[in-house]
């Protein structure tokens, strides 16, 4: 036993007298704060809990709230907002086509008859073989002009002399200097004129007369978009006094649809500044700013051949399908790289054919290169942003590799000395593309055509056999 000190053996014994009383005070000082903390941590607990019954409440009552609530008749309510959807996307569309009305326009040269049979023409249609050949014939005068058009001299070349701009009419016997002494604003690049107008010189046409009409329809779309740039560079120089204070000098270049159209879009691979996200990584052999661009199917593009720029001719003779594939259509050729996808890349005939929004809207793509005021750059843009028919600017090149511009007009030797004081000049590029609508399909938009009415059998009257005209021998 343990001998306790005498000197606290009578405080120890006060302690085991009077310890109930002692306990009874320091037990609940010692337990009154552990239970409130206890109790406080369950009640963030039960808090917490609450909260997350109400928030699986209500997202069940969302569900009974959405109207009309999944059951029987909801895969129904969704077919009619689908079809609902598909009918204002088709009145969109035609509205979108109506709007484009103006530009539809084909020349009147052409006669009457070739305009009401075009008119009239269905996708896919085809057109009389004379017809064809009265387009061929024609168009190269109409191609001609184009320069006047814009505000320049006529420099195509070929048996027909060449027309100052605005006359309308060659020059006259004897006009010599006074040709050389252009009025015009403007020169465009002779050899670019040649370019465009060899383009529509067709010596035959395609063979195949779903080719040869294809042929003329995707030209004349091509002379629409040629008529439009004219149209706004004509505009861009509407107040000019002379070339001295003239917004536009030169056209290096006017291209659409297919000689636009680029191997490397948005110029990957030509030291630019931009690189697409989806451009492969370099390697250590190439730098980051050569890296070739993959195509759609993840390899180089390479530009095909074009019946109309060089390429073999449309619609000779199509090859057979291998292995159970189809045929290949007689106007294919025609339709490769005439026009682009959204970011730029060049699509092939089946890409136009098979792509839901190349059905809907063909974006041709369009290279201007010409000489202006640098400080008229800016409404030249804001002109193209604002045209009724959508022009999309993509990119924008001053003095691109500090190039010079090319000339080429009639009467640049006179505008030398009135170009001399133009510091202000600089070399642009512009590449784009430009929005043209397409024939409204209800089929394309998944809505399927009403289907024609069969009449009865049973309910039509038998024909009457045709009787002999008098005067015509009838054998048995």
């Amino acid at each position: 036993m343990i001998q306790l000190p005498e000197n606290i053996r009578p405080a120890v014994a006060l302690l085991a007298k009077h310890h109930f009383w002692l306990l009874s005070i320091l037990v609940p000082l010692l337990l009154l704060p552990l239970l409130f903390a206890a109790r406080g941590g369950l009640q963030a607990q039960i808090v917490s809990s609450q909260g997350q019954i109400r928030s699986k409440l209500e997202a069940v009552q969302s569900v009974r709230r959405v109207e009309p609530h999944p059951n029987a008749g909801w895969s129904t309510e969704i077919d009619a907002d689908a079809v609902r959807i598909r009918r204002d996307t088709l009145a969109e569309w035609q509205k979108f086509w109506e709007g484009q009305g103006f530009l539809r326009v084909w020349p009147k040269e052409l006669g009457d008859d070739f305009l009401t049979a075009v008119t009239t023409l269905k996708p896919n249609g085809r057109l009389d073989r004379n017809l064809l050949r009265r387009y061929q014939s024609t168009i190269p005068e109409i191609v001609r002009q184009l320069p006047a058009r814009m505000g320049a001299d006529e420099a195509m070349g070929g048996d027909r002399q060449a027309t100052p701009a605005g006359t309308g009419r060659p020059p006259a016997a004897g006009d010599g200097d006074r040709e050389r002494r252009s009025q015009a604003l403007l020169t465009w690049n002779a050899e670019d004129q040649r370019r465009l107008l060899n383009s529509f010189d067709w010596a035959t046409l395609p063979t195949n007369p779903q080719a040869a009409t294809t042929q003329v329809v995707l030209a004349q779309e091509e002379l629409w978009v040629y008529g439009l740039f004219c149209d706004v560079i004509a505009r861009a120089n509407k107040d000019a006094g002379g070339v001295y204070n003239a917004a536009i000098v030169n056209v290096a270049e006017l291209a659409v649809g297919y000689p636009a159209a680029q191997e490397k879009p948005g110029g990957v691979g030509g030291s630019r500044i931009a690189m697409p996200k989806n451009a492969p990584a370099a390697t250590a052999d190439q730098p980051p700013d050569m890296a070739p661009m993959g195509g759609p199917q993840g390899g180089t593009l390479s530009k095909p051949s074009h019946p109309r720029f060089g390429g073999a001719a449309a619609g000779a003779g199509s090859p057979p399908g291998v292995e159970g594939t189809p045929a290949e259509a007689p106007d294919a050729s025609l339709r490769e790289w005439i026009y682009v996808d959204f970011s730029g890349t060049p699509l092939s005939a089946a890409d136009v054919a098979t792509s839901p929004a190349a059905r809907m809207v063909h974006l041709m793509p369009f290279v201007l290169r010409l000489t202006i005021d640098q400080r008229r750059l800016d409404a030249l843009l804001a002109d193209l942003a604002k045209a009724p028919i959508p022009i999309d600017v993509r990119e924008v090149r001053i003095n691109a590799g500090g190039a010079k511009s090319r000339t080429g007009g009639i009467g640049d030797a006179a505008k030398t000395d009135q170009r001399a004081d133009r510091t202000n000049d600089v070399q642009v590029e512009l590449r784009g593309t430009v929005g043209l609508a397409t024939v409204p399909s209800a089929a394309a938009v998944g809505l399927e055509p009403p289907a024609p009415a069969t009449p009865d059998a049973a309910a039509t009257p038998p024909r009457r056999p045709a009787r002999p005209r008098l005067g015509r021998r009838v054998t048995a």
